[in-house]
Formats: structure tokens, C-alpha cells, sequence
């Protein structure tokens, strides 16, 4: 939806692929590597060429613990406006239906080594998924 809607204007963008997986209070959000996650980066790459064929992309690849999204408490709904039934549903059946398979990439229980060298691998194999997939 929101590629849909900024891809007309857009002349750079960056680029990542997200991973969703139910918790108790809500649901996690995951920087996954590009082909894994829950973003058609085919049809945004297409989108985007075709409004502008000279856009440019730049990888965005965190490395870190899941996000949590606490959607299912009401504290979290304070400051959006009144459609949230309808939006919490449509949140809540993209998680079921587009569950990441296997656990979301962690790092809490990496030392500082492991860190660095789990981020170097997921963005070269995210750079290694760019040029075989989607340029």
C-alpha cells in the first residue's frame, strides 16, 4: 500500500524485507534477509522502475532483536485514530497468513564478533538476492 502510493514520486529509496511472528501481546517485526520476509520486492522494484526508470536503491539490513508491536494492548492505540478495529484485524491476519518460518533473527545472545559477523553475512547474502533477483 504505502509502495503503491510513493513509488509515482519516489527517486530513491531504500530497500528491506520484514518477517512478522505472533506474541502474546501483539506480534514481532524483523529486518529478514531480502526473499524472506513479508514485502513483494519484485513488484516494488517493478513499481518503482516504472515510474522512474533512473530510481536508485540502497539496502537497509538492521541487524538486532525483533521489534515488539504490542498491538493487542490499548496503550498502543492511543495516539491513532478510531479505525483501529479495523486496522488491528487487517494487521492481525497479515501476521497469520505471512508468519516468518522458524524463529526471527536475534542477537542478544551474540557477543560483539558474532554480531558483526552475522550482520556481514545477511547483507551480502541480502546484496547476493539483489543482483540475482531483482535487477
Amino acid at each position: 500500500e504505502v509502495i503503491r502510493t510513493l513509488a509515482p514520486i519516489a527517486f530513491s529509496t531504500h530497500v528491506k524485507d520484514m518477517g512478522v511472528k505472533a506474541y502474546e501481546k501483539g506480534f514481532l517485526l524483523s529486518e529478514v534477509e531480502l526473499g524472506k520476509g513479508i514485502v513483494d520486492l519484485k513488484e516494488a522494484v517493478a513499481l518503482c522502475q516504472k515510474h522512474n526508470p533512473k530510481v536508485t536503491f540502497s539496502l537497509e539490513m538492521i541487524t538486532r532483536d525483533p521489534l515488539e508491536i504490542p498491538c493487542l494492548e490499548d496503550s498502543y492505540w492511543v495516539t491513532f485514530e478510531e479505525e483501529k478495529d479495523r486496522d488491528l484485524a487487517k494487521i492481525l491476519r497479515l501476521v497469520k497468513d505471512r508468519s516468518f518460518s522458524g524463529e526471527l533473527p536475534s542477537v542478544k545472545n551474540l557477543n560483539p564478533e558474532e554480531r558483526l559477523a552475522f550482520e556481514e553475512e545477511n547483507v551480502v547474502r541480502c546484496l547476493n538476492y539483489s543482483k540475482s533477483k531483482l535487477l
